[in-house]
């Protein structure tokens, strides 16, 4: 969600644009980066990860690929915007374009433009409502969340109001898919390095997601991905409120609250070694079972609404739903839960058409039913498919095995399709 200004324009001081390959690293920047940064120290090379930048030298948030548009902060008080952009298939060599741009320090961000968590995750069921008693009881303690659920009911919105209702609404909200890092890279970008630590670092090491995290909350999503080697880490930091970066041998305090989520089986991975059990019951302190959409029927028509003005809001369109439409809506068994009815409502808004492209029992299309465009029936062939693979086999690594791909093009797809329009995992 690009921030709104008073004065309703952006004054663009300065730009540059970053571009990356397909394992976010930097192949070619366009234009001056320190200019734009307000930093004449601060510069990027070409070949370095997205994830070993020491973003903290030049910014209050780091930038993020599964955000549209982002705004934050400059040492200097000024904002920069980032607008991120997934470029086209035919340029395999560039994957994404970050463009990175330097606004007028006179325009200031309408917070209370800004809308909660909570007005995008409509309340009406009793198990909601329960859930949320729960939440508001916890606000002022420091007690770990676990989230659990199935993919798209809602994990990261729930934890995001979490952290708006807490004592630690005015400090960090820092959010790590543990499931789109490399393993490579996850203990370097959650823990931080020391200058030396490893070939290719940074001279002067890199701070942590959790030392950045400090006074403020971290959020674990995909926790069950985290690799086990990682997992004793972490432990140490829900024991000790202490940790040590990559080639440190001093341990650093810190003030987090953790939330984590998960749509995967904890006991069961813990019956099987993939999960240590002491971990497991840190997390398990305040666990919440978020229901399915199929489960909460009485919020699927408040959703649709809130989706549709969204929609109608950002193409400019007037599109409402028909009572046939919300008969059909409401028939819908959403195994996708929230997102699978994001995604539907968006294609019935910019199509203008009450199809959903899809029939409600799951069996394919049939001659003579509506069918959808090719493209968007291979797109949800793929999407399907691969989450599939996915919550079959638990990890990016053995579902690229089965489908014969890359696992950096799994993860990438995942978190794209977990995570697009409105990050709702």
């Amino acid at each position: 969600m690009i921030p709104s200004y008073k004065g309703g324009f952006y004054k663009v001081l300065d730009y540059a644009a970053i571009f990356m390959d397909e394992q976010h690293r930097i192949a070619l920047i366009k234009g001056d980066i320190s200019k734009v940064f307000s930093s004449t120290s601060f510069s990027l090379a070409s070949g370095t990860h997205l994830f070993q930048i020491d973003w903290s030298q030049v910014l209050d948030e780091p930038p993020s690929l599964s955000k549209g548009s982002h705004a934050t902060r400059l040492r200097s008080g000024e904002w920069v915007l980032f607008l991120t952009i997934e470029l086209p298939v035919s340029s395999p060599e560039l994957a994404y374009m970050i463009l990175v741009c330097r606004l007028d320090g006179e325009f200031r961000m309408e917070e209370d433009l800004q809308s909660s968590s909570l007005d995008e995750m409509p309340v009406k069921s009793d198990s909601m409502k329960k859930i949320m008693d729960i939440i508001h009881r916890i606000s002022e303690v420091d007690s770990t969340v676990l989230l659990l659920g199935e993919t798209g009911v809602g994990k990261t919105r729930l934890a995001r109001y979490i952290h708006e209702v807490s004592s630690r609404s005015k400090q960090p909200f820092m959010v790590v898919n543990c499931g789109a890092i490399p393993d490579s890279l996850i203990e370097s970008e959650l823990f931080g390095y020391e200058s030396g630590a490893f070939t290719g670092g940074r001279s002067k090491g890199k701070k942590g997601l959790i030392e950045s995290a400090d006074g403020g909350i971290l959020f674990l999503d995909e926790i069950a991905e985290l690799p086990y080697s990682i997992q004793s880490k972490l432990l140490e930091v829900l024991q000790e409120h202490t940790f040590r970066k990559v080639g440190g041998t001093k341990s650093m305090k810190v003030d987090i609250r953790i939330i984590a989520a998960t749509n995967k089986d904890l006991q069961k991975m813990v019956q099987e070694k993939m999960f240590r059990e002491d971990l497991y019951y840190r997390l398990h302190v305040v666990p919440l079972t978020i229901p399915p959409l199929r489960e909460r029927k009485e919020e699927i028509i408040p959703l649709a609404e809130l989706f549709v003005r969204k929609f109608n809001q950002k193409y400019g369109l007037r599109f409402a739903l028909s009572s046939n439409a919300k008969d059909r809506l409401l028939a819908n068994p959403w195994r996708g839960n929230i997102r699978e009815l994001e995604n539907t409502i968006e294609r019935m808004v910019v199509t203008q058409s009450e199809e959903m492209s899809h029939r409600e029992d799951g069996r394919p299309f049939e001659m003579g039913e509506q069918l959808p465009p090719l493209k968007e029936a291979k797109r949800q062939l793929e999407k399907e498919l691969i989450l599939r693979a996915y919550e079959l086999y638990g990890t990016t690594y053995k579902a690229a095995e089965v489908l014969q791909v890359d696992q950096s093009t799994i993860a990438k797809k995942v978190k794209q399709y977990r995570e697009e329009e409105g990050q709702q995992s």
